[in-house]
């Protein structure tokens, strides 16, 4: 299993749309978590649900189960999973200038997008996902100059080095 991990805004959305057009199944958690209603409530002050972890981590595992495609969990949130079941964590990352450019753009309220610049100032995404995978399953990738083309060649090469893809990036 490969998770897309990283603030509001750092490109994990688009980044999981162009891996599927590679043959991987994507899974977009904040949907399915509503979906089929796998969290525990709707945090008003924050305008978002309230994950609710068994449940996650339980449909995540079964939906890896059944898949024949290799599985790419992205969203706020993936770094739940439990180590065993994850090849490779990618945390993408972006400069707070630039975050905070594509956060308005997106309409975030100013709250939000403080919320998620302290988020990524911190780096607690990307020391969440060192402390819970290791370093030997956590890639970084900073997004701030880097077209989605190019992210998503740079992720396919790391993936074919761990085993994980196979097809040649071009055949597309």
């Amino acid at each position: 299993m490969i998770l897309i991990c990283g603030t509001s805004g750092t490109g994990k959305t688009e980044l999981a749309k162009r891996l599927k057009e590679y043959g991987f199944k994507v899974i977009h958690l904040p949907e399915l978590v509503i979906r089929e209603k796998l969290y525990l409530n709707y945090d008003e002050e924050r305008q978002s649900y309230v994950i609710d972890p068994q449940k996650v981590i339980k449909r995540i595992v079964e939906l890896e189960r059944k898949s024949s495609e290799p599985l790419v969990v992205e969203g706020i949130g993936a770094e739940i999973i439990p180590s065993k079941y994850v090849d490779l964590c990618i945390v993408l990352i972006c400069e707070p200038r630039e975050l905070r450019r594509r956060l308005r753009l997106k309409g975030f309220p100013n709250e939000k997008i403080e919320e998620n610049l302290e988020a990524e100032r911190l780096s607690l995404i990307w020391g969440e996902a060192l402390d819970k995978y290791g370093n030997n399953k956590v890639v970084v990738l900073d997004t701030t100059n880097i077209s989605v083309d190019d992210l998503v060649k740079i992720v396919l090469e790391e993936l074919k080095k761990r085993g994980l893809f196979w097809r040649d990036s071009d055949e597309n």
